[in-house]
């Protein structure tokens, strides 16, 4: 993400999250004395000229992350077609000043009408595939534990002093399932049980134990590979559009006069 009046907050970070829930991860430092600057022009021309920068400063890093999501083993390639740039403008701030920003992430499904693009990713599943799709972004950013079939039992229990306070915590453990147990991506058997229901599909199925995938962190590379350059072309970029803000105030000046 990239936000020109960053006084306070850093220009450049990098957030996992959405909205509010959103942890900042990384930092770079902002151009305080160009974000000075832009403050005096009119809200219009600010963000017509703030999102021009931001745009070509995003740039290295969509394809960073577009690359480092390429470089992993791909089953429905999901993940790779959701890689997206996304452009806001807002005010509602407290000192209220025009901000651009450009997000660079993963689109998701926004409703069922974003979905009718998606086809079946197995011939004879129910999976899709689509360039909104991402569900699994954060399975691949931090990792998943191995799983195994079966009902999950509380154990028992176990306290723990922590900060002079007592602490409760319950010991689990899964009662392993048969060896005909089956872990899917769907909630329940529903439709596929029962005689002449029909087989389950090619969807994720699985029998047994399902190792647990590493984390590969997608994201924080990318931001790490492309952080430089991104910098490197805002600031001068976001030169280049406050020296064309203010052209363009005086072409207005100059025209208004005129009339």
């Amino acid at each position: 993400m990239a936000s020109v009046f960053a006084e306070g907050p850093p220009l450049l970070y990098l957030s996992v999250g959405k909205r509010k829930d959103a942890k900042q991860r990384y930092a770079l430092a902002s151009l305080d004395e160009i974000t000075q600057a832009l403050r005096s022009l009119p809200r219009d021309i600010s963000l017509k000229y703030q999102l021009r920068a931001l745009r070509k400063a995003a740039k290295p890093g969509q394809e960073a992350l577009r690359a480092q999501v390429g470089s992993i083993r791909q089953v429905t390639g999901n993940l790779v077609a959701s890689v997206t740039k996304a452009e806001r403008k807002y005010t509602n701030n407290k000192a209220q000043l025009p901000v651009s920003v450009v997000v660079i992430g993963f689109r998701r499904p926004s409703g069922q009408g974003s979905q009718k693009g998606a086809t079946p990713a197995f011939e004879g599943g129910t999976v899709l595939k689509g360039p909104n799709r991402a569900f699994h972004s954060h399975l691949v950013e931090y990792g998943t534990k191995p799983r195994t079939a079966g009902k999950s039992t509380k154990l028992g229990r176990k306290r723990v002093v922590v900060n002079g306070r007592i602490n409760t915590f319950f010991l689990r453990g899964k009662a392993q399932a048969g060896p005909r147990a089956i872990l899917s991506s769907f909630k329940g058997r529903g439709k596929f049980t029962g005689s002449g229901r029909g087989q389950y599909p090619k969807d994720f199925i699985a029998t047994g134990t399902v190792a647990g995938s590493p984390a590969r962190h997608p994201l924080q590379k990318a931001f790490q590979q492309s952080r430089g350059q991104m910098q490197s072309i805002l600031d001068v970029e976001m030169r280049k559009a406050l020296t064309a803000a203010v052209r363009k105030i005086g072409r207005d000046i100059k025209s208004k006069v005129g009339e």
